[in-house]
Formats: C-alpha cells, sequence, structure tokens
C-alpha cells in the first residue's frame, strides 16, 4: 500500500472539508458584519476570497495525486469533472461571468471528499494490483 496515496486522499478530503465550511461560513461572516455596518455583504474582503484559490489549487494537488493512484477509471473521470467544476465556480465567483446560485459550490466541495473517503477506502487492499 502506498502510503503517499493515502495521505493525497486525506489531504483531499480534509481541504475539500475546509473549502466547504470556507463556504458555509462566508455567508454567516458577511451577514453579521453588514449588521453592524451599513456596507454591502458583497464586497468580501480579498483576503477572504483568496482563500476560494487557496483552495483550489490544493485541491488539485491532491486529486492529481488521487487520479494518479485510483485504480478505477469511473473514479478518476469524476475527479476530474468535479474539480474543474469547482474550479468554474470559483473563477466565476471571481470575475463574475454569469449568474449561478451561490450554493452550487456545494456540490463539487462535497463530491471531491465523497470521491476522497471512497478512493481511500479502494485502496485499502493487500497485494501489488491495488493502487500503484
Amino acid at each position: 500500500m502506498n502510503t503517499l496515496s493515502l495521505k493525497s486522499d486525506v489531504l483531499g478530503a480534509a481541504i475539500s472539508f475546509l473549502c466547504l465550511l470556507h463556504c458555509i461560513a462566508t455567508p454567516l461572516f458577511f451577514l453579521v458584519d453588514s449588521c453592524t455596518t451599513s456596507g454591502c455583504c458583497e464586497a468580501s474582503p480579498v483576503w477572504w476570497k483568496q482563500f476560494d484559490i487557496l483552495f483550489v489549487l490544493i485541491s488539485f494537488v491532491a486529486v492529481y495525486r488521487s487520479i494518479k493512484i485510483s485504480r478505477r477509471r469511473i473514479i478518476q473521470i469524476l475527479f476530474s469533472i468535479s474539480w474543474i467544476v469547482l474550479l468554474g465556480i470559483v473563477m466565476n465567483e471571481q470575475f463574475h461571468w454569469m449568474s449561478i446560485h451561490e450554493n452550487l459550490i456545494f456540490v463539487p466541495t462535497l463530491s471531491l471528499i465523497a470521491l476522497h473517503l471512497y478512493n481511500r477506502k479502494d485502496c485499502k487492499c493487500a497485494g501489488d494490483t491495488c493502487c500503484s
């Protein structure tokens, strides 16, 4: 069993979970902020928006490593699709290309968590034929 492969899935699941918490916390922080100031909650600080980019970059590394070690083609494809959708949603939030519901980001985030956990479980097997 390749411990590096298991670490990429643990990292991926953890960073996806942190991303999920970040997405859940964002409206709450700015709702509280809008109650205390007269500003608009859409004007989140630059440093807060940069967390989105950081999560996407770290998740890319975890997804890339997990794709390389996964033995199931469908899991590799689902990892790729989920990460591309996550990237698209984050980029759309940064550049406002189109209007999409902000909760849509939970779909790729939750799917990445599930895929990493599944891949971690799937890679826990004996022998040389598992998760190269």
